[in-house]
Protein backbone atom coordinates (compact mmCIF):
# COMPACT_ATOMS: atom_id res chain seq x y z
CA UNK A 1 0.00 0.00 0.00
CA UNK A 2 2.97 2.43 1.06
CA UNK A 3 4.98 1.94 -2.38
CA UNK A 4 1.62 2.32 -4.13
CA UNK A 5 0.77 5.51 -2.49
CA UNK A 6 4.51 6.69 -3.03
CA UNK A 7 4.81 5.86 -6.35
CA UNK A 8 1.51 7.81 -6.98
CA UNK A 9 2.87 10.77 -4.79
CA UNK A 10 6.22 10.76 -7.69
CA UNK A 11 3.83 10.30 -10.74
CA UNK A 12 1.87 13.43 -9.24
CA UNK A 13 4.98 15.22 -8.72
CA UNK A 14 7.10 14.60 -12.13
CA UNK A 15 3.65 15.79 -13.61
CA UNK A 16 2.66 18.71 -12.16
CA UNK A 17 6.13 20.19 -13.03
CA UNK A 18 6.44 19.87 -16.88
CA UNK A 19 4.74 21.57 -19.48
CA UNK A 20 1.11 21.27 -19.90
CA UNK A 21 -0.10 21.31 -23.32
CA UNK A 22 -3.63 21.30 -22.17
CA UNK A 23 -3.25 25.12 -21.80
CA UNK A 24 -3.89 26.63 -25.15
CA UNK A 25 -7.76 27.14 -25.07
CA UNK A 26 -8.70 29.98 -26.77
CA UNK A 27 -11.02 31.94 -24.76
CA UNK A 28 -12.31 35.72 -23.86
CA UNK A 29 -13.79 36.35 -20.75
CA UNK A 30 -16.82 37.80 -20.82
CA UNK A 31 -18.40 39.06 -17.39
CA UNK A 32 -21.48 40.79 -16.54
CA UNK A 33 -22.53 42.22 -12.98
CA UNK A 34 -22.86 38.50 -11.34
CA UNK A 35 -22.11 36.20 -14.74
CA UNK A 36 -19.20 34.85 -15.85
CA UNK A 37 -18.83 33.28 -19.34
CA UNK A 38 -16.36 32.86 -22.27
CA UNK A 39 -16.11 33.34 -26.03
CA UNK A 40 -14.33 31.31 -27.79
CA UNK A 41 -12.05 31.52 -31.11
CA UNK A 42 -12.16 28.16 -31.91
CA UNK A 43 -14.24 24.59 -32.16
CA UNK A 44 -14.74 23.09 -28.86
CA UNK A 45 -16.78 20.65 -27.11
CA UNK A 46 -17.64 18.93 -23.40
CA UNK A 47 -16.98 22.23 -21.34
CA UNK A 48 -16.64 22.33 -18.06
CA UNK A 49 -16.32 25.86 -16.35
CA UNK A 50 -15.33 25.30 -12.29
CA UNK A 51 -14.87 28.59 -10.10
CA UNK A 52 -13.38 28.84 -6.43
CA UNK A 53 -13.78 31.86 -4.26
CA UNK A 54 -13.62 32.85 -0.74
CA UNK A 55 -15.25 31.14 2.36
CA UNK A 56 -15.47 27.85 0.57
CA UNK A 57 -17.13 29.30 -2.52
CA UNK A 58 -17.61 26.95 -5.11
CA UNK A 59 -19.16 25.96 -8.55
CA UNK A 60 -19.44 24.14 -11.38
CA UNK A 61 -21.43 23.75 -14.63
CA UNK A 62 -21.00 21.74 -17.92
CA UNK A 63 -22.24 21.71 -21.49
CA UNK A 64 -21.53 19.34 -24.76
CA UNK A 65 -21.96 21.96 -26.96
CA UNK A 66 -21.80 25.73 -25.63
CA UNK A 67 -19.86 27.38 -22.99
CA UNK A 68 -21.49 27.43 -19.68
CA UNK A 69 -22.01 30.46 -17.90
CA UNK A 70 -22.69 30.85 -13.93
CA UNK A 71 -24.49 33.37 -11.91
CA UNK A 72 -22.59 33.95 -8.75
CA UNK A 73 -26.55 34.92 -7.46
CA UNK A 74 -28.16 31.58 -8.64
CA UNK A 75 -25.35 29.52 -6.86
CA UNK A 76 -26.28 31.90 -3.36
CA UNK A 77 -24.27 33.44 -0.90
CA UNK A 78 -21.18 35.01 -2.12
CA UNK A 79 -18.17 37.10 -0.74
CA UNK A 80 -16.14 40.10 -1.95
CA UNK A 81 -13.06 38.75 -3.06
CA UNK A 82 -10.54 37.40 -5.58
CA UNK A 83 -11.99 34.28 -7.53
CA UNK A 84 -10.28 31.90 -9.76
CA UNK A 85 -12.00 29.92 -12.68
CA UNK A 86 -10.91 26.69 -14.39
CA UNK A 87 -12.22 26.47 -17.95
CA UNK A 88 -11.90 22.74 -19.65
CA UNK A 89 -12.75 21.97 -22.92
CA UNK A 90 -11.79 18.99 -26.18
CA UNK A 91 -11.20 19.53 -28.96
CA UNK A 92 -11.55 17.33 -32.40
CA UNK A 93 -8.11 16.04 -32.46
CA UNK A 94 -7.75 12.85 -31.02
CA UNK A 95 -4.50 11.79 -29.13
CA UNK A 96 -2.61 8.12 -28.20
CA UNK A 97 -4.04 6.85 -24.95
CA UNK A 98 -0.43 5.37 -23.36
CA UNK A 99 -1.92 3.34 -20.79
CA UNK A 100 -5.22 2.04 -22.07
CA UNK A 101 -7.16 0.07 -19.24
CA UNK A 102 -9.54 -2.46 -19.84
CA UNK A 103 -12.04 -1.94 -16.88
CA UNK A 104 -14.24 -5.03 -17.98
CA UNK A 105 -16.90 -3.04 -20.00
CA UNK A 106 -17.93 -3.53 -23.72
CA UNK A 107 -16.08 -2.64 -26.51
CA UNK A 108 -12.53 -2.59 -24.37
CA UNK A 109 -10.16 -0.19 -23.70
CA UNK A 110 -10.15 2.68 -26.01
CA UNK A 111 -6.36 3.22 -28.15
CA UNK A 112 -7.52 7.18 -28.39
CA UNK A 113 -9.23 10.13 -26.95
CA UNK A 114 -10.21 13.60 -27.36
CA UNK A 115 -7.25 16.21 -27.04
CA UNK A 116 -8.13 18.49 -23.57
CA UNK A 117 -7.55 22.01 -23.72
CA UNK A 118 -7.91 24.89 -20.58
CA UNK A 119 -7.45 28.15 -19.68
CA UNK A 120 -7.46 29.45 -15.90
CA UNK A 121 -7.68 32.86 -14.67
CA UNK A 122 -8.80 35.18 -12.11
CA UNK A 123 -11.79 38.04 -11.55
CA UNK A 124 -12.66 39.93 -8.56
CA UNK A 125 -16.10 40.76 -6.83
CA UNK A 126 -16.44 44.00 -5.01
CA UNK A 127 -19.68 45.40 -3.40
CA UNK A 128 -21.65 41.56 -5.12
CA UNK A 129 -20.31 42.89 -8.47
CA UNK A 130 -17.92 41.23 -11.00
CA UNK A 131 -14.86 43.63 -11.55
CA UNK A 132 -11.85 43.16 -13.32
CA UNK A 133 -9.23 41.78 -11.86
CA UNK A 134 -5.75 44.10 -10.88
CA UNK A 135 -3.53 41.98 -9.34
CA UNK A 136 -1.05 44.74 -8.49
CA UNK A 137 -3.90 47.05 -6.55
CA UNK A 138 -5.02 43.87 -4.82
CA UNK A 139 -1.29 43.57 -3.67
CA UNK A 140 -0.92 47.00 -2.90
CA UNK A 141 -3.62 47.08 -0.47
CA UNK A 142 -2.20 44.23 2.02
CA UNK A 143 0.87 46.45 2.77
Amino acid sequence: MQKTALGLAACLAAGLTGDCWAQDLKATQRVSETQIGFDLGGSYGNYTLTIAGPNGFHASATSKTGTPLIDLRRIGKFDDGVYTYQLTASTDETVAVRGALDNGRAGGPTDSMLKGVATSGNFEVKGGTIVKYDPAATESKRQ
